[in-house]
């Protein structure tokens, strides 16, 4: 049993998801006003710090598609930067040089549950689709891990109008939501077995936005453990997805 435990403690703390990765904070080698950034905005009278990354080789008279990443329950906060720690963050970072997408960085003090939640996803992007103008609204991409796998499912399903594609990771959707994600493209990771989060949810909302119509791949890992965007973000075929997703025309 001893042994158990001491095999099992650690696997839980990584599928957990609280390690974090490196982030280049400094900036080096980024050219000006380009990489990470943490910023504060006016939400809802309450003054919100969120993060921004800026491909280094921003110019304003190009449009960039935009990624909003959703952290999960363990970087909630409100420093704007815990956020980046786990997921995508350091994913950017090590592709820096050559990552082609604004990345924005929303953060909540707990999950994203609940309208205000929704409101602040919405509102942080608008922020930075206004200091960065150079983001294309019809290029938004929301993704994010866990909790923020739960929230992408939602978000999406409430808002299809304002997201190109979603990438729920070891997130949970509710089947009631499925009528609402046919109109936009989900590619969907999960690992086989996550003691947090259901695959069989995750294969079942797939099937079943597939079978009404809708555009959705699911990627399963054969891993125990909650951490299935490591490998999803190492992998780098989902950027590529992402840079040939665009928002339709409104009906």
């Amino acid at each position: 049993m001893r042994r158990f435990i001491a095999l099992f403690i650690p696997a839980l703390v990584v599928s957990v998801g609280c390690s974090s990765g490196h982030v280049n904070w400094a900036n080096e080698g980024a050219p000006a006003n380009t990489g990470f950034f943490t910023k504060q905005f006016n939400f809802e009278s309450q003054t919100r710090n969120y993060s921004v990354f800026v491909p280094h080789v921003y110019n304003p008279g190009t449009r960039y598609p935009v990624i909003v990443f959703l952290h999960g329950v363990l970087e909630s906060g409100s420093d704007g930067k815990k956020c980046v720690t786990v997921g995508i963050g350091p994913a950017v970072s090590e592709r820096a040089k050559d990552f082609p997408f604004i990345v924005v960085f929303p953060q909540s003090g707990s999950d994203w549950k609940g309208e205000e939640k929704v409101r602040l996803c919405l509102a942080t992007i608008d922020q930075v689709l206004k200091d960065y103008p150079a983001g294309d609204p019809d290029r938004v991409i929301l993704t994010g891990l866990s909790n923020g796998g739960d929230g992408t499912w939602s978000i999406g399903a409430a808002h299809p109008e304002r997201f190109a594609a979603l990438v729920p990771m070891c997130g949970e959707g509710k089947y009631d939501d499925v009528p609402k994600l046919t109109k936009t493209p989900v590619w969907c990771f999960h690992n086989s077995i996550d003691p947090f989060r259901s695959s069989g949810n995750a294969r079942e909302m797939c099937d079943r936005i597939k079978a009404a119509g809708g555009n959705v791949k699911f990627t399963q890992y054969s891993t125990f453990g909650h951490d299935c965007w490591s490998k999803a973000y190492e992998e780098g075929e989902i950027f590529q997805w992402m840079l040939s997703q665009r928002r339709g025309p409104k009906s």
